[in-house]
């Protein structure tokens, strides 16, 4: 088909009133995409970036960490995440360098709002799930230090 006669067909159709489109079979209408499942559990692992040793302005700003206390907890009151070990900042006794958080459900919403938190603090959260992300959890933290929360 040559160029001028796909762009008069494209130009035909797309001036076509959509009430000429509204009575179509529809071939495919018993076929129904599956819905995306979201895993039940799923584990976030948190790294916080070292954001003290940047300088702006000659004065330091910036945290290692996250304060305990700014983790963004579900506003429900529901049990839909639980910390399952924190690692604090050197020297800080409730400043978190990083967290495994057990989420129930869909993790989209936490993730924003651990990013949100840890900006809101003027750090980096490092978010991520899966085995590759427990095999590196696991590799820094169980291996050599060999304790838990």
């Amino acid at each position: 088909m040559a160029r001028l006669e796909v762009v008069k067909q494209l130009a035909e159709n797309a001036t076509r009133p959509i009430a000429d489109y509204m009575h179509q079979p529809v071939e495919d209408a018993a076929i129904a995409p599956e819905p995306i499942r979201v895993p039940e559990v799923t584990d976030l692992f948190v790294w916080f970036e070292d954001t003290l040793s940047r300088q702006r302005d000659g004065s330091r700003r910036g945290a290692a960490g996250l304060p305990e206390s700014l983790l963004p907890w579900p506003q429900d009151g529901a049990a839909t995440m639980q910390v399952i070990d924190r690692r604090y900042a050197e020297g800080h006794l409730h400043l978190l360098a990083a967290v495994r958080l057990r989420v129930n459900g869909k993790f989209g919403e936490r993730i924003a709002a651990l990013y949100t938190a840890a900006l809101s603090v003027g750090t980096v959260a490092w978010i991520g799930t899966g085995s590759q992300y427990e095999r590196a959890w696991n590799d820094l933290y169980t291996s050599t230090n060999g304790e838990g929360a």
